[in-house]
């Protein structure tokens, strides 16, 4: 996620009369179990790995000598399935060079399948390929920002579509050369619907495209109109049926590459008590977690691959509130969720963080036991160990910062 959701994240507690006080960034303990760390298997994460973001292939020997020990290489469906079924080797050869190339260093890779980046003819299959709210706006982006998505979580032609790409990517990538896979498929590439703001309107609920008003319980109808027995049903489908996507994406995706699966959770997740505020409001307060869909306790708990999966939020530099369900950081409030279940922990800054920033993620994957934190991005690294940004840590000093957490290998 982007900064602003701090901001916006506090902005709706404090209107919902959720935030009591907020706190320094110290890490207070909540009496959290660790998760398990994922164990031996397929793609296991045994030993805690740091990881980079954005990488552009230059600085692995770099990256490496610093002690990082991951790196992520991303894959753009747009450039490798030009046209239905018809898939780019010559686009693929680099990618597994550069796979290649960051083992050769001594270099973890993650792989990012790059849904989020979608080829055109995707948007021409039929039924709603995009996802459309209630003032009949269709979301659209630019493809190389990530946010140019199609609508995989009710329309079975395009997941039939994802589907066929990443069967066709796991045979591309060499068995045991990824430690993990980000499962996404939304916006940035992560488990959701787009946010509530959009085209100069606010609050938008992404459920009125034809494939989804076609099996919706309550077809028609609108935040703030109604009953609340109308709203409670909306949203209950409008988050089972992204749940179904996650479940659906989790399980093709154990098959496609036998590996970890790291399940990218954005923003601050949907917390108890938030529902019942919502439907007593016919949907209408300003909470953007109900939007974009985050039900996070209803999706954890059917993941088909469980056992080889990760709970990864994209927020681990959330301000911390209190430590209760309602406001502890999002990190805290996973480790909750999955006590007692297989599921791993891990996560990601929101984006070029301060040294302060760094810490906090790392004293929380020591606290709760992550298996994997990736810092977001390169391109800052890189000005900061060359002393041109004066914000941020260099590659030496987050690699030092994550020696609270981790063992160097």
């Amino acid at each position: 996620m982007l900064k602003t959701a701090i901001g916006i994240v506090v902005i709706a507690l404090v209107v919902t009369g959720l935030v009591v006080e907020a706190r320094s960034n110290s890490v207070v303990p909540v009496g959290h179990a660790p998760p398990k760390r994922l164990g031996p298997g397929a793609g296991p994460i045994g030993t805690p790995l740091v990881g980079v973001l954005n990488v552009s292939g230059r600085y692995f020997s770099t990256e490496r000598a610093a002690g990082i020990d991951a790196v992520t290489v991303t894959v753009a469906w747009s450039d490798v399935e030009p046209s239905p079924g018809s898939f780019r080797l010559d686009v693929m050869a680099p990618i597994q060079a550069e796979i290649a190339s960051a083992r050769s260093k001594g270099l973890q890779v993650v792989l990012d399948p790059g849904l989020h980046y979608p080829p055109a003819w995707v948007f021409t299959v039929p039924g709603g390929t995009r996802f459309v709210d209630q003032y009949g706006d269709a979301f659209t982006g630019t493809g190389p920002s990530g946010n140019n998505v199609a609508n995989p979580v009710t329309d079975p032609a395009v997941r039939a579509a994802q589907g066929q790409y990443l069967s066709w990517l796991g045979r591309q990538i060499t068995p045991g050369s990824v430690v993990a896979v980000r499962q996404g498929g939304g916006p940035l590439g992560e488990l959701r619907y787009p946010g509530p703001n959009y085209n100069g309107h606010t609050n938008c609920f992404w459920a009125y495209d034809t494939s989804t008003q076609a099996t919706s319980p309550v077809p028609g109808w609108r935040p703030g109109t109604g009953s609340s027995t109308q709203a409670a049903a909306f949203l209950a489908d409008y988050n089972a049926n992204l749940d179904e996507y996650g479940i659906w994406l989790n399980r093709h995706m154990a098959t496609d590459f036998a590996t970890t699966l790291l399940v990218m959770l954005p923003g601050w997740g949907e917390r108890p008590g938030g529902a019942a505020q919502e439907i007593a409001s016919l949907l209408t307060l300003p909470m953007p977690e109900f939007n974009e869909g985050l039900d996070w306790t209803d999706l954890l708990g059917a993941l088909p691959d469980a056992a080889h999966s990760i709970a990864y939020t994209t927020y681990l530099d959330a301000p911390l509130l209190k430590p209760t369900a309602q406001l502890e950081d999002p990190a805290d409030y996973l480790a909750a969720l999955v006590a007692g279940s297989p599921i791993g922990l891990g996560g990601e800054n929101t984006g070029n963080g301060s040294t302060a920033a760094m810490r906090l993620c790392f004293q929380r994957a020591h606290q709760l036991g992550l298996s994997i934190v990736e810092w977001m991005g390169e391109p800052q690294l890189v000005a900061t160990t060359r002393g041109q940004a004066a914000v941020g840590p260099t590659f030496k000093l987050l690699s030092a910062g994550a020696d609270v957490w981790r063992p160097r290998r």
